[in-house]
């Protein structure tokens, strides 16, 4: 499972180079880190979620908000911008606290909670934008989205940073080892005297701030709000970190997985735009990839079972 994901970017390359040659210009490659950056943000976030036995669908929406906020709020001027984005942090983080309210005060499976409040969050969105792209999102953000350092897009250097820093919480502080053994077994862990319960809280409100930074890079990219370019990184959140070998049920897998993960992601949908394949090709090719990880899961976890 573990050379899976490398092989798995090898093969896509390799395609890659035989029917899409301009796959290799500079301007592709610059849109294949873009994504790693974009997707990168949010599925960090959501391996904390996964590792707690959680799953979060709600960032997408929390993308879309923060879009909303800032751009309603600041109206393209620069003066008003700071305190959009604190607005937008704040909404996004209550977002995340109504998740883990619902996932630990009401007992709410995890999918049905987050599933709500994407239901919810989309739905003013729409209401706001009416489904059409509108707002003006201040020039001041654009070198978050758009800016490069040393020829590579701001947002991918953004991303590598936070997985740096998020590597080592999880392998080396207590508090990773606690959103470990919390994932593994949740009971026992409690039964230790660890207060599982503000771990998961941590890992949605994690999640949560991760997806408003997100929605900031979309924001300075876009430059306007355009909510249905979020809808896909709740699956893309998610497929990253499970391509990568993060276990849906929780306790098993490491930030360098992620990272290898989004960067298979990453590259194949922009392979399937050079091809021209459209959004719903997009989603049966992500789909299918995360079908085929999670059999790969089963299979070697089967196989550790049996060798027991």
């Amino acid at each position: 499972m573990a050379l899976a994901p490398a092989a798995g970017l090898a093969l896509v390359l390799v395609l890659a180079l035989v029917t899409t040659p301009g796959f290799y210009s500079a301007e592709v490659l610059a849109l294949v880190l873009f994504q790693v950056g974009l997707i990168g943000i949010t599925a960090l976030g959501q391996t904390g979620v996964l590792l707690v036995g959680g799953i979060d669908l709600s960032v997408g929406a929390v993308v879309g908000l923060t879009t909303v906020i800032v751009a309603a709020y600041s109206g393209g001027s620069p003066d008003r911008l700071a305190t959009g984005v604190g607005l937008a942090a704040g909404a996004g983080l209550l977002v995340g606290a109504v998740n883990a309210g619902l996932v630990l005060a009401r007992r709410v499976p995890p999918f049905v909670a987050t599933f709500a409040t994407f239901v919810l969050v989309q739905g003013a969105i729409t209401a706001w934008t009416r489904g059409a792209p509108a707002g003006a999102i201040p020039p001041a953000l654009a070198p978050l989205g758009t800016g490069r350092v040393l020829g590579v897009p701001v947002p991918a250097w953004v991303f590598l940073g936070l997985a740096l820093v998020a590597g080592l919480l999880l392998a080396r502080t207590g508090f990773g080892r606690r959103v470990y053994a919390t994932g593994a077994n949740r009971a026992a862990t409690a039964l230790s005297g660890v207060r599982t319960g503000w771990v998961i809280a941590a890992c949605y409100l994690g999640c949560a701030g991760l997806a408003v930074l997100a929605g900031l890079v979309n924001a300075g990219y876009l430059g306007y709000v355009d909510a249905r370019l979020s809808r896909n990184l709740d699956l893309n959140s998610i497929a990253a970190a499970v391509i990568g070998g993060v276990a849906l049920t929780g306790g098993r897998g490491r930030v360098t997985q992620t990272v290898t993960g989004v960067v298979l992601l990453a590259t194949l949908l922009t392979w399937l735009v050079q091809l021209g394949a459209g959004p719903g090709a997009q989603l049966v090719v992500a789909g299918s990839v995360i079908l085929a990880a999670v059999w790969l899961r089963t299979a070697e976890e089967d196989t550790e079972r049996r060798s027991w």
